[in-house]
C-alpha cells in the first residue's frame, strides 16, 4: 500500500513507516482508502457535526441571518475597496523591466516664489543625461497641442485630443507592445506615426492582421503622416496612455520646436529614462540634482533661481505625483490609504459582529455542552464542533459576498470610474485573501467559546454564570469598537460633503454659469476662429463670445516675468492669451486701466494685464501704480489690472497671472448665452459653425460641468465615504440589534418579575436601554478626537477649507445614539409588553 525507500512495516489498520512516506499509486486508484475504519470514523464524524450545525443554524434562523448578512455585507465592501486599491498600486507595473524607467521632474524656486514642481522638463536635459554611463537611453515625450483633428479618406476632420510627439527612442525606454511594426524604426522617419488598434479600427476598419494597417495616411491638423506602428490597446493602468505617437523627427527643424527645447529655462517634454541593470539610484540622483548648472548656472543664478532636478520611479508616478503639467490625471496615494483604512474598518465592523453574536449565542448551548461532557464528549470533539460551525458560517458569508460582488460590480464601476471585469473580481490573490479572511474571522469567532465551554466542569457549566460576566465584558468592549469606527465614518463622510459643497459653490471671482466652451480644432477652425466669433456674437439667445488659449479649470503655461527697469523684482506668472471679450464673458472685474488692444502691435510693446496677485511681487500696493510698467524680454508692457479669480481649483490659491492677446494662440469659444431656449441657441451655434468650417466635427461642453471635473476625486471620495459609512452603520446596527434580543432574552424572567412586581413599560424600556446607550456614548468620546484628527489633517491640502464646526461631531454623535435607542427601545418594548405569566414560564 505504501512504498518507502527506506523500511516499511504493514498491518491491517496500521502503518509504521522508518523514513520517508509516500504513497501507492494503485492504492489509491483502486480507492482502498475509502473503506479504511479510521476514514469512515473521521467522515461519520464530521457528517454529524455538520448535521449539528446546520439544526443550530435553523433554529436560531433570526440570529444566524443576522450574523450571516452582517459579515456578508462587510466582506463585500472589503472585496471592492481591495481591488481598487490593488489596480491603484498597479500602475505602470506591467511595462517590462519598469523598475529601470523613471521620469525625471524638476523644482523651480525664486526670490518671491515658493518651490514649484513640474513634471515637464527642458528639451536639452535629455541628451545632458545621456553623457551619463549609468543612463541606458533616454525619451522626450509631450503632448500635442489642446486639440488636434484627424482625416483620413474616410473620415473627415475628426477631433482627438491623446496626441504626443515622442524621440525615437520611444520604445527602448518604455517598451509598450506592438501588434505590428518594428518598435526600433516605427518612430525613425519624419512621417511616421504609431497608434493603438482602437482608433486603426475606428480610421481604418477591421483587419484580422494587423499588418495591414501599416502604411496608411492621415492627416492630423493638414499634416501628411504614414502608420509605421500599431500599439496593443494600452491598459487602463497606465499613467501615459497615447492613442497617438508621432515621431519628433518631424519637428526637429522647425523654429517652434527648437525654440522650446532648446532651452534650459523651458518646462516643455517630459523626459523617461532608462537606467543600466543594478545601479544605484540613492547614488544616481544627487549626481544630476543640479545638472542645469553645468550648462546655464550663470543665467540661473543672475534670475535669483534654484533648479533641482529628482527622480520618479514610473510606477509611483500615478499615486505619488501631482505636480504642474502631468500627462493625465493621477490618482492620490493619501485617499487609497483612506480607503484601505475605511476597508479595514468596515471588516473589524463585520468581524466584531460575527464574534460577538457568535460568543452570544454560544452562551445559549452552555448546558448542551455540558449535557455531551457527561455523556463522554472529549474536549477537542467540542472545540472542533464550536469551530466547524463558525468556519461553515463564515464561508457562506465569503460565498454569498462573491454573488453580491456580481450583482453590484456594475454600480460599482460607475462610483469608482473603474472598468472591473469578472476576472478582478475572481483573481487568485483576491479569492484566496477573501477565504482566507472569512476563515480567520470563523476561528476566532469560535474559539473564545469553544475553549471557555469545553473547559468547564459539566456541573460549571450548567450554572454558567461566571461564563457569562467574561462574555459580556468582551462583547460591550467590541461594541464599543464597532461604534467608534462608525461614529468617525459618518464625520468623515459629512466633512468630505461639506468641503466638496464649498468648492463647488465658492465664489470664484468669474461667473462660470451658462457658458458654453468650442473647442476650435485644426488649422482651418483657428483661421475661421476670429470669422465665427463674429458671426456668434449676431445670433439671439447669445450674450458675448471670448476666444482664448485655454478655460478656467484647464492647464496652461507659464514664465517668469522680470521688470525691466528693475531686475530684482520677478515672479513665476501663469501665462494666458485671450480677446478683449474674455472679461465680458465670465463677469471678471477690471480693477485698474482698459482691455488689450486686439490689434496686432507693431511698435514692440504689446499690451499685457495683471491679476491682484501678482502686484506684491513687483512691489505695487495699489493697481493704479503697475500701469504703464513694462516688464522685460519683450512680455509687453502693463495696460489694466484685474480682479482675481479661480483659474483653477480651490485646492490651490490663487497665483499671479498675465492676459495678453496672441491670436495665433486661441484655441477655445466661450459662448455665454441665454439658456431658456438652450436646444434651439445650440443648434443656432452649430449651424454657424458647418456654414463656416464645413466638414469639420462639431463639439461643445458647458464649462460649469467641466470645471467642476476637477473635483472628481474629491467627489469620488465623498461618495465612497457616504455609502460606506451607511454600510458600516447598518452592519453594527444589524450586530447590535442581534445583540440587544439576545440579551433581552437572556432576562426575560427578570422582566416578568419586574412587572409582577409594578415596574412601568417605560421604566423597563429605561433600564435595558440604559447599558447599550452608555456604550455609544464611550465610543463617541473615544471617535471625536481621533475624528478632529484626521479631518483636520485631510483638510490641510486645500488652499481654502471648511471649518470643523462642533456640530458636525453632535450631529454624528446624536445620529449613532438615536439609531441604537430606536433599535434597542424597539426590543424592549416587545420584551415589556409580553404577559408576566408567560415570561416567567420560559427558560
Amino acid at each position: 500500500m505504501f512504498k518507502n525507500e527506506h523500511q516499511v512495516v504493514k498491518t491491517d489498520n496500521l502503518i509504521y513507516i522508518h523514513g520517508t512516506l509516500s504513497i501507492d499509486n494503485q492504492y489509491l486508484k483502486d480507492w482502498h482508502f475509502l473503506r479504511h475504519p479510521v476514514f469512515i470514523s473521521c467522515t461519520t464524524m464530521i457528517r454529524s457535526q455538520l448535521k449539528i450545525a446546520f439544526r443550530n443554524f435553523r433554529k436560531n434562523i433570526t440570529h444566524s441571518l443576522l450574523n450571516l448578512v452582517g459579515l456578508t455585507l462587510g466582506l463585500t465592501a472589503c472585496f471592492f475597496i481591495a481591488i481598487y486599491v490593488r489596480d491603484e498600486y498597479s500602475y505602470d507595473r506591467w511595462v517590462p523591466q519598469h523598475e529601470q524607467v523613471y521620469r525625471i521632474g524638476m523644482d523651480v524656486k525664486t526670490q518671491t516664489n515658493d518651490n514649484i514642481r513640474f513634471a515637464a522638463t527642458s528639451g536639452n536635459l535629455a541628451r545632458a543625461l545621456m553623457e551619463y554611463p549609468q543612463v541606458n537611453n533616454t525619451v522626450r515625450v509631450f503632448n500635442y497641442g489642446n486639440n488636434g483633428v484627424i482625416s483620413t479618406s474616410l473620415q473627415k476632420q475628426i477631433p482627438e485630443q491623446s496626441i504626443f510627439f515622442a524621440d525615437s527612442s520611444f520604445f527602448e525606454v518604455l517598451p509598450y507592445p506592438l501588434l505590428a511594426g518594428d518598435s526600433r524604426t516605427a518612430l525613425n522617419d519624419a512621417d511616421g506615426i504609431v497608434l493603438t488598434a482602437e482608433k486603426a479600427v475606428k480610421y481604418f476598419g477591421y483587419q484580422s492582421n494587423a499588418s495591414n494597417w501599416l502604411n496608411h495616411s492621415l492627416d492630423i491638423n493638414g499634416t501628411h503622416y504614414r502608420v509605421t506602428g500599431v500599439l496593443k490597446d494600452i491598459p487602463f493602468n497606465t499613467y501615459f496612455r497615447p492613442d497617438f505617437i508621432i515621431s519628433t523627427v518631424s519637428v526637429a527643424h522647425q523654429q517652434w520646436f527648437q525654440q522650446n527645447t532648446d532651452n534650459w529655462h523651458g518646462t516643455m517634454v517630459q523626459t523617461f529614462i532608462r537606467l543600466k541593470p543594478n545601479v544605484s539610484v540613492a547614488a544616481f540622483e544627487p549626481q544630476i540634482r543640479f545638472i542645469a548648472y553645468k550648462y546655464v548656472g550663470d543665467e540661473i543664478k543672475a534670475n535669483g533661481q534654484v533648479y533641482t532636478h529628482f527622480m520618479q520611479p514610473l510606477a509611483s508616478i500615478h499615486l505619488h505625483s501631482n505636480l504642474r503639467y502631468e500627462l493625465s490625471k493621477n490618482g492620490d496615494a493619501l485617499y487609497i490609504r483612506i480607503l484601505s483604512f475605511i476597508a479595514l474598518f468596515i471588516l473589524l465592523i463585520a468581524g466584531i459582529n460575527f464574534v460577538n453574536l457568535a460568543t452570544a449565542r454560544a452562551t445559549t448551548r452552555a448546558k448542551e455542552v455540558g449535557v455531551r461532557k457527561v455523556i463522554g464528549a472529549q474536549r477537542g470533539q467540542l472545540i472542533f464542533q464550536f469551530m466547524l460551525e463558525s468556519c461553515m458560517m463564515s464561508s457562506l458569508a465569503f460565498i454569498a459576498s462573491l454573488l453580491l460582488m456580481l450583482i453590484l460590480l456594475p454600480a460599482f464601476n460607475h462610483v469608482a470610474d473603474k472598468n472591473f471585469t469578472l476576472a478582478a473580481l475572481l483573481a487568485p490573490g483576491i479569492i484566496g485573501a477573501g477565504l482566507g479572511i472569512s476563515l480567520i474571522i470563523g476561528l476566532l469567532s469560535g474559539i473564545y467559546p469553544a475553549i471557555i465551554l469545553s473547559g468547564f466542569s459539566p456541573s460549571r457549566i450548567i450554572q454558567r454564570y461566571a461564563w457569562q460576566r467574561k462574555a459580556n465584558v468582551l462583547r460591550n468592549t467590541l461594541v464599543v469598537t464597532q461604534f467608534s469606527i462608525s461614529i468617525l465614518l459618518i464625520i468623515a463622510t459629512i466633512v468630505v460633503y461639506k468641503q466638496l459643497q464649498f468648492m463647488k459653490h465658492q465664489d470664484l471671482g468669474f461667473n462660470q454659469s451658462q457658458v458654453l466652451v468650442i473647442p476650435t480644432a485644426g488649422n482651418e477652425a483657428r483661421k475661421q476662429l476670429p470669422a465665427l466669433a463674429e458671426k456668434l456674437r449676431g445670433q439671439a439667445d447669445v450674450l458675448s463670445v471670448s476666444a482664448s488659449s485655454s478655460i478656467p479649470g484647464r492647464d496652461f503655461g507659464n514664465n517668469l516675468l522680470q521688470l525691466k527697469n528693475d531686475h530684482t523684482k520677478k515672479t513665476d506668472t501663469r501665462l494666458l492669451t485671450a480677446d478683449d471679450q474674455f472679461f465680458r464673458t465670465y463677469d471678471i472685474k477690471l480693477l485698474a486701466g482698459r482691455l488689450c488692444n486686439m490689434e496686432v502691435d507693431t511698435t514692440g510693446h504689446p499690451d499685457i494685464m495683471i491679476n491682484e496677485s501678482a502686484l506684491p511681487f513687483f512691489g505695487w500696493r495699489k493697481p493704479e501704480e503697475a500701469l504703464g510698467q513694462e516688464f522685460d524680454w519683450g512680455w509687453g508692457r502693463i495696460c489694466g489690472v484685474y480682479k482675481d479669480f479661480h483659474f483653477s481649483s480651490l485646492q490651490h490659491g490663487v497665483t499671479p497671472m498675465a492676459i495678453f492677446y496672441r491670436p495665433w494662440s486661441l484655441a477655445y469659444i466661450s459662448v455665454k448665452m441665454d439658456t431658456r431656449n438652450a436646444v434651439a441657441t445650440i443648434a443656432g451655434i452649430e449651424k454657424t459653425w458647418h456654414t463656416l468650417i464645413p466638414g469639420a466635427l462639431f463639439s461643445y461642453f458647458f464649462l460649469d460641468e467641466d470645471y467642476n471635473k476637477q473635483y472628481l476625486a474629491e467627489q469620488r471620495l465623498g461618495e465612497l465615504f457616504m455609502i460606506f459609512s451607511v454600510l458600516a452603520i447598518v452592519i453594527a446596527s444589524l450586530g447590535l440589534f442581534g445583540l440587544a434580543s439576545f440579551t433581552i432574552e437572556q432576562r426575560t424572567k427578570e422582566i416578568g418579575i419586574r412587572k409582577v412586581l409594578g415596574a412601568s413599560i417605560s421604566g423597563i424600556v429605561r433600564l435595558m436601554s440604559t447599558d447599550f446607550l452608555r456604550l455609544v456614548i464611550i465610543a463617541a468620546a473615544i471617535a471625536f478626537p481621533l475624528a478632529w484628527w484626521a479631518m483636520k489633517s485631510w483638510l490641510q491640502d486645500f488652499a481654502y477649507r471648511v471649518p470643523l464646526n462642533a456640530w458636525i461631531f453632535i450631529i454624528a454623535g446624536t445620529g449613532a445614539l438615536l439609531i441604537a435607542a430606536v433599535i434597542v427601545s424597539a426590543q424592549a418594548v416587545k420584551a415589556a409588553l409580553n404577559n408576566p405569566v408567560n415570561s416567567l414560564r420560559a427558560e
